[in-house]
């Protein structure tokens, strides 16, 4: 019999969820304790207690600064497939879509590479056990000054980001469009939630809230499918 004030919780197989990126997963620059990928496992185990076991949910933060899809896919399989998450969050293309004088206006990563590194990451994660697959756009900038390829980075941001949307829709996965999420954010507010300059593209602590709350629905939504054994 359940004690008055006693919370039952139903044991279940773990659920893992890893987080996958470049800085912008990572969290750089901000407290660990209040970047976005924080603050949505602390939400998830706070919300499913009453229910299951929280230490049946495993988060893995696999965001890396400077990271590109190339690099990322070439790490894939330690930092990804050993876990054999049931959900993944996606999130890279700040770096791939930036042009360096070093390579004479080229992207660091072509559209066309970005697309093929996306669907393997895609196709990687299903092989090994994903049912949520969860991609993110990337978010506005304050990055304006023109690139070595004469466009600035919010030019080169916004035509990947178009990239993570086809892919999506080709491979019938998750979108969290994360661009949309800040497109009614006005310019003052965006600096705000962006790191100071001269930085003004990584999230600063109101940023990374902003984030979590966007991404939150389709992670909670994921995981609801997973403890009600519902296929996506």
């Amino acid at each position: 019999m359940e004690a008055e004030g006693e919370i039952m919780t139903t044991a279940i197989s773990p659920v893992t969820l890893v987080f996958m990126g470049d800085s912008i997963t990572e969290g750089q620059y901000v407290h660990h304790s209040l970047r976005w990928t924080e603050m949505v496992a602390k939400q998830v185990r706070l919300d499913v207690s009453r229910r299951i076991d929280s230490d049946s949910l495993h988060f893995f933060n696999r965001g890396i600064s400077g990271e590109t899809t190339r690099q990322g896919l070439e790490r894939f399989p330690r930092d990804v497939q050993v876990l054999q998450p049931d959900i993944i969050t996606i999130q890279f293309g700040l770096n791939d879509c930036n042009c360096w004088d070093s390579d004479r206006g080229l992207p660091r990563v072509s559209e066309a590479g970005y697309r093929a590194n996306l669907l393997e990451m895609i196709d990687r994660s299903k092989t090994f056990g994903a049912e949520h697959i969860i991609l993110s756009t990337n978010h506005p900038t304050l990055r304006n000054h023109p690139l070595a390829s004469k466009q600035t980075l919010e030019d080169r941001r916004k035509i990947y980001n178009e990239i993570i949307r086809e892919v999506v829709n080709d491979s019938k996965v998750i979108l969290c469009d994360i661009d949309q999420e800040f497109a009614d954010v006005s310019k003052e507010n965006l600096s705000e939630m962006l790191m100071p300059e001269p930085d003004v593209l990584h999230l600063s602590e109101k940023g990374h809230a902003k984030y979590a709350k966007a991404i939150y629905t389709p992670i909670s939504r994921s995981i609801e499918y997973i403890l009600n054994g519902v296929e996506r």
